[in-house]
């Protein structure tokens, strides 16, 4: 009898540590956490973490943001150059880049003009599909704008957006950029007036008649005061709700409070969410899918703990609203960071919302001496992972875990693409240094099985 071989390949896909969204119960809810009403967890927050040096020549970096195309899904991340006082990008292209594993990032030097690059803040404007950036120019105490203009070449555009009165003053601290549906850009940012009123300050791109902006034309943009007084505006995070219009989460640094701007018809309204121990590291986003509700995470340097805050309207236990009487805010302590000692650079917050409507935050943090802990970290509900009870925050109702091992990161800055997956980009803090990105992905296996007859 004649032998015949039979090569049959079957191809399988496996997902793993992930259920059907329709067959996946929700879990219990954190004590005044509205998420969207009947949403399941999604099955994309389960996805594991992957890691890997972007940028390892740069040495040490900071002021790390980072934004992902709605449209595309390519990750972008801009970072501030410590070795050569320089603003930087980093964008996912995989292959054919200068950097990153196999040459799959493409980085290059945005600006180098002087001391540029701190605070910087990326997003993707929706109506040209390209990046822009907001940043502090230091060496003149300005408020910088880069963008990338393709008509018909493509080159990066820099601008002054405020200047300040250096050296009196210092602007363009703590940048928050983020663009409406129609592409217009909006910038929140602190400005610092040693000899006098600081203030939150936000600025919008309006082409012409505006009382600020130094680029192609004066007065492309508005310039406004939303709130002074000694450190109002530290660690401004700015979000655009479902109709475009800007809400701000910022640190009253005079009275060391957590605070909420938002703006409705024109008019700005101002709330404090927490008076004391609060708003260091903010971040904020909006939930545009559930009713534009907010969400804050920051540092309590006081007590060294991370801590959530969210809108419920009624029934909370903070930002008490004397014109409804109401405890409008539900404000928890979620995990320990370590108070601040000596390593202040070792702690960072960044929060965003994934698409099932909960929230996911990377945090860093750092306990006693060197080398007794330091770390990187994410927590989101354990509602989110479809988990009933989790390991940390109130009740137990959120799971931490660890992304990066011990001494590894800061500066860090999270984003959560339209699948759900989260992407976190930050610095690692030990020797050599360099921008590293943690990022959760599905795994795909295509298993070939040979079979003899």
């Amino acid at each position: 009898m004649k032998d015949r071989n039979f090569l049959g390949l079957i191809l399988s896909v496996m997902l793993l540590l992930l259920a059907a969204g329709s067959a996946l119960a929700r879990g219990a809810q954190p004590v005044g956490y509205p998420a969207a009403s009947g949403a399941n967890a999604g099955s994309a927050a389960n996805a594991p973490w992957f890691i890997s040096t972007v940028d390892s020549a740069v040495g040490f970096c900071s002021h790390v943001s980072v934004a992902i195309d709605p449209t595309s899904g390519t990750t972008y991340i801009s970072y501030y150059d410590e070795t050569n006082t320089a603003l930087k990008m980093a964008k996912h292209v995989g292959s054919g880049g200068n950097c990153g594993p196999n040459d799959s990032w493409s980085c290059q030097t945005i600006d180098s003009s002087e001391d540029v690059g701190k605070y910087s803040s990326i997003a993707i404007n929706p109506a040209s599909g390209e990046a822009g950036i907001a940043y502090h120019d230091a060496t003149n105490g300005k408020l910088k704008y880069a963008y990338r203009s393709c008509a018909p070449l493509c080159w990066w555009v820099k601008i002054t957006v405020d200047q300040g009165i250096f050296p009196v003053s210092f602007t363009g601290l703590y940048t928050s950029l983020k663009y409406h549906s129609n592409g217009t850009a909006y910038i929140a940012y602190y400005f610092n007036n040693p000899s006098g009123v600081d203030a939150l300050m936000v600025a919008s791109y309006v082409g012409s008649g505006g009382n600020c902006g130094y680029g192609t034309a004066t007065g492309e943009w508005q310039c406004d005061t939303i709130q002074t007084g000694e450190g109002v505006g530290q660690y401004a995070s700015l979000a655009l709700d479902g109709s475009g219009q800007p809400r701000i989460a910022y640190r009253d640094g005079g009275n060391d409070a957590l605070m909420y701007a938002y703006q409705s018809g024109g008019y700005w309204t101002i709330r404090e969410i927490l008076p004391t121990s609060s708003g260091q590291y903010a971040s904020l986003d909006v939930d545009v899918n559930n009713g534009d509700l907010p969400h804050i995470a920051h540092y309590d340097a006081t007590n060294g703990k991370l801590e959530y805050a969210v809108y419920v309207g009624s029934n909370g236990n903070c930002g008490f609203n004397s014109s409804t009487t109401k405890f409008e805010w539900q404000c928890d302590e979620i995990a320990t960071m370590g108070t601040m000692g000596t390593h202040p650079r070792t702690r960072d917050v960044s929060l965003a919302v994934d698409k099932a409507g909960f929230p996911i935050i990377a945090y860093s943090w750092y306990y006693g001496t060197p080398l007794s802990g330091r770390g990187f970290s994410w927590v989101r509900p354990a509602a989110a992972l479809g988990l009933q009870s989790g390991n940390c925050g109130p009740q137990d109702l959120w799971q931490c875990g660890g992304i990066d091992g011990a001494f590894t990161g800061d500066y860090s800055a999270i984003a959560v693409s339209p699948s759900g997956l989260a992407t976190t980009a930050y610095n690692y803090s030990q020797y050599p240094g360099g921008l590293r990105v943690a990022y959760q992905q599905i795994q795909v296996y295509l298993p070939l099985i040979l079979k003899n007859q």
